[in-house]
């Protein structure tokens, strides 16, 4: 199953008039990056979330992940397979999936905490490896 994060992207990147020589690819760092921000959305289907890891390594607290808001803080270290990624992990998000009532609740004051990420490429495409939650 595709990152429908990445389609997005690579949509964005060459446009909607059909992608003649002047297109541009997606480069890896945006295959990269699309899998950190994507992330939080992916958290909704829980087979969405099992594609964005690699085989066997997804956390199994899913429903934590759509508490946060996640960025790509800084330049990710990109060696063959292997991607390490700083991300800018915000806490104090509602989440759209929980409905109106946590909506009304008071919101907790919110929160930055710096992470580093773990990709690797499994097959053609980037997955998350190791995907830390502050505390």
């Amino acid at each position: 199953m595709k990152n429908w994060i990445l389609g997005l992207l690579v949509l964005g990147l060459t446009g909607c008039g059909g992608g003649g020589e002047g297109a541009s690819q997606p480069t890896v760092e945006d295959e990269v990056y699309a899998n950190v921000i994507g992330l939080g959305d992916a958290s909704g289907d829980e087979a969405m979330f099992q594609a964005a890891f690699v085989s066997g390594a997804a956390p199994e607290n899913r429903e934590d992940y759509s508490k946060y808001a996640f960025m790509v803080d800084g330049t990710a270290e990109i060696s063959g397979d292997e991607a390490t990624v700083p991300v800018k992990v915000i806490g104090g998000i509602i989440s759209s999936q929980e409905g109106d009532s946590a909506a009304k609740k008071e919101g907790g004051e919110k929160s930055e905490t710096k992470m580093t990420w773990k990709l690797q490429r499994e097959g053609k495409e980037w997955k998350l490896k190791e995907a830390p939650l502050p505390g």
